[in-house]
């Protein structure tokens, strides 16, 4: 395969690593399961657990329930929101 049609193909995964995000802020995830289907991310000095959810546009997404918390990885970037309240606690956040 050509170098230009292996570019094509771009997976998504999530990371560990300190994230910086806009507005000042930040996101680290501590710690991706092997499998990919649990991360351990940390935001304003608590770890929260998020499952890997199935997301029906092909983004990556983890989630935990009882906190509300949802970390989801598109292409180039990934953000952390506040599904109960329905806000955007961290954008265009990057590695």
């Amino acid at each position: 395969a050509s170098a230009s049609a292996s570019q094509a193909v771009i997976r998504l995964v999530a990371e560990p690593g300190l994230y910086r995000c806009e507005l000042n802020r930040r996101v680290t995830l501590r710690r991706v399961a092997a499998d990919g289907r649990s991360v351990v991310l940390n935001w304003l000095g608590k770890d929260h657990t998020l499952d890997a959810v199935q997301a029906r546009t092909g983004a990556l997404r983890f989630e935990n329930p009882s906190s509300g918390l949802m970390w989801l990885v598109i292409v180039g970037k990934s953000m952390l929101l506040d599904t109960r309240r329905g806000q955007q606690l961290a954008n265009e956040c990057k590695l």
